[in-house]
This record gives C-alpha cells, structure tokens and sequence, in this order.
C-alpha cells in the first residue's frame, strides 16, 4: 500500500536524491526518503529525516 505510485518522488532531482533506475523508485514515508524495488518491495537505501 506505501509503495503506490502516489508516495513515489517522481522527480527526484527535485529533492537533491540520486536518481533511480530500473524498477527502483524514491518513496516518501513519514519524515524518510527510501529506495525501494518495486516488484518485491524491498528497500534498498534509506535516508532518515530527510523530509524533517
């Protein structure tokens, strides 16, 4: 459900965060940027109150 298209960062430039490729995509969680594989939902990378 967190990881639907609506939580993603589509432009991640926009907030200074590496690009993602593949079936990789920036999430928005609380005050938290993740890295997360789409097709099975593990998080990648983790950047912790970068939203704060």
């Amino acid at each position: 459900m967190l990881y639907s298209n609506s939580y993603w960062l589509n432009d991640p430039y926009a907030y200074r965060l590496p690009p993602a490729y593949g079936t990789l995509r920036w999430v928005r969680y609380y005050d938290d940027a993740l890295l997360v594989d789409i097709r099975d939902g593990y998080v990648v990378d983790v950047i912790h109150d970068f939203f704060w």
